[in-house]
């Protein structure tokens, strides 16, 4: 298998961070726990953590990819200008 080229190889870095840093917002968020839900002794509807996950995570992983890639794009032509010139 080929290897990607150069440009192709940052972007698909750039994405994989962009998706990463979202999917570990969603899981950290549903771990929060509601205090009315801890009076139910059972890990059942809304309370339960997957729930929150499925609740949480379209909103989580859609903006959040969005804020990424947005910071990253922002930041990108700094460090552009900031790396060292092969000559």
């Amino acid at each position: 298998m080929a290897a990607l080229p150069r440009p192709a190889r940052k972007l698909a870095f750039v994405l994989a961070i962009a998706v990463t840093i979202p999917i570990l917002a969603t899981l950290a968020f549903a771990a929060i726990g509601h205090p009315e839900c801890a009076t139910i002794p059972q890990d059942v509807g809304p309370c339960g953590y997957w729930s929150r996950v499925a609740e949480y995570g379209p909103f989580i992983m859609l903006w959040g990819t969005i804020a990424t890639v947005g910071v990253v794009a922002s930041m990108w032509p700094f460090v552009v200008a900031l790396r060292p010139r092969r000559e």
